[in-house]
Parts: structure tokens; sequence; C-alpha cells
């Protein structure tokens, strides 16, 4: 099939083709004689492909990216293992998530300057932008500086479905790290076909907690080898990959937010960021419930207190705290 009639056929132009080719996204044969290009069935199935991930926002770089993850799942003869399409699926939407919140915190930034220079009499003021800049540089600066340091990825693949209690294991007992889940679940209390948010949900253990309640559960995890575990073990929930610093969450979603042993990985300055994104997507009179050690725990208290949550607070045994929170 000759350049355009494979044009004409995807509804795009002969350019754009030559575009992903030059971008090395496709491979047609070119004819010996006159060099012009025949596209195969495989090279339309390709383009079919990039024009769908396009239309669905995803940069050039990233569908090369996701071709080659789909590849290697065709290559797979063991279905269980097949799964580098979805990984690199995650990854692309983790990222696209977080520049569409960017832009949102940018918006809102120039809003206020906006607000500054209209009550102004005189000529806009210069620290009105750069009071809101410095802003969202230094929320920028915390959100990209988090990192995985403890190699969870590694301890999934070690440990399996074991791994958070393996993490956990020089501070808390089998029964401890249980009961603390327990507890959550106990005190959000979900109800059927009711929407939640798990922060960090590691392996799905108290995933699996919250679904056996009847919950539909969407699990954010930064480990994809923790979330591969999840995904295979728990097909009812809805994993995705990213971090409690930027979640992957549109807006206002969820009737209530789960989280256990996540945000001890939060530097001080980076817990307040964490609960303002919980905040974010948390319904109005939705519920809230973590459990950690009371130094990560008890900071959280004077943001929530100051935004006019209502509060309980429960020491649990092995030095934990288990904060629980209604949104007003």
């Amino acid at each position: 099939m000759k350049v355009h009639v494979a044009a004409k056929q995807l509804g795009v132009t002969p350019r754009a083709l030559r575009f992903y080719e030059e971008k090395g996204l496709l491979k047609p044969r070119k004819e010996e004689e006159n060099g012009y290009r025949d596209y195969s069935e495989d090279n339309i199935n390709q383009l079919r492909w990039i024009i769908a991930l396009r239309e669905l926002g995803l940069p050039v770089t990233a569908i090369g990216k996701v071709l080659e993850a789909l590849a290697l799942d065709v290559e797979q003869t063991d279905p269980a293992g097949s799964d580098n399409f979805i990984r690199q699926a995650d990854e692309v939407r983790a990222e696209l998530y977080a520049e569409w919140i960017e832009q949102g915190r940018r918006l809102q930034a120039l809003d206020r300057s906006i607000a500054v220079w209209r009550s102004q009499q005189s000529a806009p003021d210069l620290e009105a932008a750069e009071s809101s800049t410095l802003q969202l540089k230094q929320s920028r600066i915390e959100r990209m500086t988090w990192s995985d340091r403890w190699h969870y990825d590694e301890l999934a693949l070690v440990h399996g479905q074991d791994a958070p209690l393996a993490a956990l294991a020089s501070e808390l007992t089998l029964k401890q790290y249980e009961n603390a889940l327990l507890q959550i679940v106990e005190w959000l209390d979900p109800r059927p076909q009711e929407s939640g948010l798990e922060l960090g949900a590691g392996t799905g253990n108290l995933t699996a907690l919250l679904i056996a309640q009847g919950a539909v559960v969407t699990a954010i995890e930064q480990s994809q080898e923790m979330l591969a575990v999840l995904r295979a073990r728990l097909p009812a929930a809805e994993p995705r990959l990213g971090n409690l610093l930027t979640l992957p969450v549109s807006g206002p979603s969820y009737r209530f937010i789960a989280s256990s042993f996540a945000f001890r990985h939060l530097e001080p300055n980076q817990l307040l960021l964490a609960l303002i994104e919980a905040d974010r997507v948390l319904l109005p009179a939705g519920r809230l419930a973590i459990a950690d050690r009371h130094d990560t725990v008890s900071p959280l208290r004077r943001w929530l207190e100051e935004h006019n949550y209502s509060i309980v607070t429960e020491i649990l045994d092995g030095g934990l705290m288990l904060l629980y929170a209604v949104k007003p």
C-alpha cells in the first residue's frame, strides 16, 4: 500500500506518516527501483496504534516505549508475565497526570497574581508574580526530589505479597501489622460499591481487606513490581502507578482514602504536600484513615484541624498511631 493510500485509509496526512517514520516508530519497505514506500498490514496496524496513542495525548518518545513493550508482550509465551504494555502505559499515565496537575497549579498561581494586580491602583506589581512563582518552584522541587530509597521493587521480587511486612520486619510483628490494617478498615467502615483510594498500596494487603467489604478501590503505588503483584492478586482493584506527592487522579472522586505505612517515606516538608494531594481528591464528607508511626502521623493533625476536618486519633500497639478524619 502506497503512502497516499495508507494516509487516506488512516485519516491522516502523508506528512504524518513520514514524520512517524523519521522518529523511528515504523519502517515501511521501500521499493528498490524507485524508493517508494510500501506499507504492509503490519505497518498499518502499527500506525493505528500510533495514531490512537497520539490521540490519547502520548508524546512521540512515550509511544516508542509503549510499542516496544507491546512487542515484548506479543513475544511472551506466558500470558501471566505479559504485562510490559500495561506497565509502560502506567508510567505514561503517571507522567501525564503529573504534567496536568502542574499546569493546574500554575493556573491557580496565575489567578492569585491577577487578583492581586486587579486590587492595585498602580501598575502591576512584580512581587505578586515572584511570590507565586517561588511557591510553585519550591513545591515542584519537593515533588521532583522524592525517590524510592527503600528498593521496593527488589523486595517485591523476593518476597511477593509479603514484601510490605518484610520492609517493616525490624519494627513490627505480624500481629501488630495486621491489627493496624484491621483498625483502618474498622474506622473507615466502607460500604458496598463505595469508591475508595489507597495511598502506597504495596502488594495489596490492605486493598484486599477493603475490597472484601465491597468497596471499589483504586490503589496507588510507586513500585512497578509491587503493583504487578497487586494486579495479579486482586483483579477487582484499579491499580495506578504514582506517588503520594502527585496522585494520578483528576479531582475529587473518592468517599474514603486509606494509607498504611506509606507516609513514613516522606520528608517532613513533603508530608504537607501529600496531605494537600489527598484533600484534592477526597469528596466532601469523605473519610481519611492513616496508620503509621506516631511521629509521622502527629504532624498531619494540625493541617487537618486548620482545614476544619473532624479528627480522632487512636494509639495502636507497636508505637503506632491511627488518624481518622472526616472532610467538611
